[in-house]
């Protein structure tokens, strides 16, 4: 007796095709966001660290002696105030 190959059939060999570019689809897909979330992560980690070194700054400034000097400066670089009588020259060369 003859042992008769089983074929696999045009619908199945369609079938296992269409399967194989699904996969293959989503797998480049998969791995476009991978890559997308790994830079996400990397600007997250450098703007944690900025965060880390101004709240490390902030304590500093609170828990420091020269408060005043902390209060001065800020009042001086963010709101513009000067002492009475301090003349502030602007080196407008640079622009």
């Amino acid at each position: 007796m003859r042992r008769k190959k089983k074929r696999v059939g045009l619908v199945a060999k369609v079938l296992i095709a269409a399967f194989a570019v699904y996969a293959a689809c989503t797998l480049v897909n998969l791995q476009f966001r991978i890559n997308a979330a790994a830079a996400e992560q990397e600007v997250l980690l450098s703007q944690l660290e900025a965060q880390k070194l101004t709240c490390a700054e902030l304590a500093d400034a609170i828990s420091g002696e020269d408060q005043e000097e902390y209060i001065a400066r800020i009042a001086r670089d963010s709101l513009g105030y000067i002492y009475p009588g301090e003349q502030v020259f602007v080196d407008i060369s640079s622009k």
